[in-house]
């Protein structure tokens, strides 16, 4: 797969027709897959477009607008999908103010033939052009709705199950389990006090789950380990006022320090709480260290 990325005076025209899914595709959940499934069906080069950074950064002046799938991770995600070009469309104020037939045109210069969008799909300033907008100009297939259990799976839907602990739905909607890639940092030091070293995880402007504590397993340098994660503010011992996002790597003692590691989120297990003493959290630490190796092995 080529990562190409567009500017709004720098439009490259690619040598092929193209067919592209197009959308913001936080997550790339199962209801995204549908949609590029379809964008390779049709005897073009398939391709995903899609925006950087997030549109909400403009339309809804948030800066750090946090994501369920930062733009790293998705070019991986279509990479695995088959994709063979990932378009990145440089969203600015430019952009954002561009009429739907600047837009239409921006992409025929580009060479797309095809387009496939969600059924609910709007472009252009204020979202002025919708899918049918299209048509006149690109072959046009629109999907419907992608729904589970009577629920349509959205990228809004699967924050919602993040925002309140439940990952395993959110891993259903998205089709995998849901992931936060991040640099190993220094952090105070004092897990391993206690007897529980922690990786300090930088998640940067990742979506991250309610607070609480998860069984999770990890990638470190190709390798799976099982472990939990602390998501909070450690209010018993060594709280810290910032979010933070801590893994205790099961069977493991390496320093690394700086190395990118990545956790997959299997099930929250408990609220994050404030302990009477250090005893009591150490008990229950080793009690959730026990849940999270049962649900682990089986699932893995």
């Amino acid at each position: 797969m080529e990562t190409v990325v567009i500017k709004y005076n720098n439009v490259i025209s690619f040598p092929e027709h193209i067919c592209a899914a197009i959308g913001n595709f936080d997550g790339v959940h199962l209801g995204h897959q549908r949609l590029i499934d379809e964008c390779k069906r049709h005897g073009y080069k398939s391709a995903v477009i899609t925006f950087s950074p997030h549109p909400s950064v403009f339309l809804k002046k948030m800066p750090n607008y946090p994501l369920i799938t930062p733009m790293e991770k998705k070019a991986e995600i279509f990479g695995g999908l088959g994709i063979d070009y990932f378009i990145i469309i440089e969203f600015n104020e430019l952009i954002a103010s561009t009429s739907k037939d600047k837009f239409i045109e921006l992409l025929k210069k580009m060479n797309i033939k095809s387009i496939v969008c969600g059924y609910d799909f709007t472009f252009g300033r204020r979202g002025e052009g919708t899918a049918m907008d299209l048509q006149n100009d690109f072959e046009l297939y629109v999907i419907p709705k992608y729904v589970i259990d009577d629920v349509r799976v959205s990228s809004t839907y699967v924050r919602e199950l993040l925002g309140v602990g439940n990952v395993e739905l959110a891993n259903r909607m998205l089709g995998r389990s849901f992931s936060i890639r991040g640099k190993v940092v220094y952090g105070s030091q004092k897990g391993r006090v206690i007897g529980f070293p922690t990786a300090n995880i930088d998640y940067k402007n990742y979506y991250l789950p309610l607070n609480g504590v998860y069984a999770v397993y990890v990638i470190v340098n190709g390798k799976r380990y099982l472990g939990m994660c602390n998501i909070g503010h450690n209010p018993t011992f060594n709280f810290a006022a910032n979010k933070r996002m801590e893994i205790n790597i099961f069977d493991f003692n390496e320093n690394i320090y700086g190395e990118v590691i990545e956790a997959f989120f299997i099930k929250r297990i408990r609220d994050e709480k404030k302990f009477a003493s250090i005893n009591e959290l150490l008990n229950q630490m080793n009690s959730d260290k026990n849940r999270c190796k049962e649900i682990l092995n089986s699932f893995l």
